[in-house]
C-alpha cells in the first residue's frame, strides 16, 4: 500500500481551478498550509500568531475556519483579504502612506487623551 505525501502546491491548483470552472469560492476551504506562505506570503507561525492577535501584517488578519483542531481558510477569505490590500505606484507612495496613517493614529491619540482628562 503506498501512502500518498499531502502536497500543498497540489492541494491550491486543484482549489484553484475549480474556483476558475466556476464554483463558489465560499465553499473551497484550503489547509493553512496551503494559504501560508503560497497565497499569502508570510510564514505559518506568523499566521497562527495572526489568529491570536486578529492582525497580519498590519491590518485584520483573514477569517479562518475551525474544524476541531484542524484550521481552514475559505477561498473567498482569503482572495477578499487579498483584494482589500492596499497597493502602490512607488515605495515612496507607500512610505508616504504609511507616515499619513502614523499621522492620524497619533492625532487620534492625543484627541482621546484630551477627551479623558476634560
Amino acid at each position: 500500500m503506498t501512502v500518498k505525501k499531502f502536497d500543498p502546491t497540489t492541494t491550491l491548483s486543484d482549489a484553484l481551478a475549480k474556483y476558475h470552472d466556476g464554483f463558489d469560492p465560499a465553499l473551497i476551504e484550503l489547509p493553512e498550509s496551503a494559504v501560508f506562505p503560497y497565497l499569502i506570503s508570510v510564514q505559518p507561525t506568523t499566521a497562527r500568531k495572526a489568529r491570536c492577535t486578529g492582525t497580519l501584517l498590519g491590518r485584520l488578519a483573514p477569517r479562518f475556519v475551525r474544524h476541531g483542531r484542524v484550521i481552514r481558510y475559505r477561498l473567498r477569505d482569503v482572495l477578499d483579504w487579498l483584494a482589500d490590500g492596499d497597493s502602490y505606484a512607488s515605495t515612496a507612495e507607500a512610505a508616504e502612506a504609511k507616515r499619513n496613517h502614523l499621522l492620524k493614529k497619533t492625532c487620534h491619540q492625543k484627541a482621546q487623551e484630551e477627551q479623558r482628562h476634560v
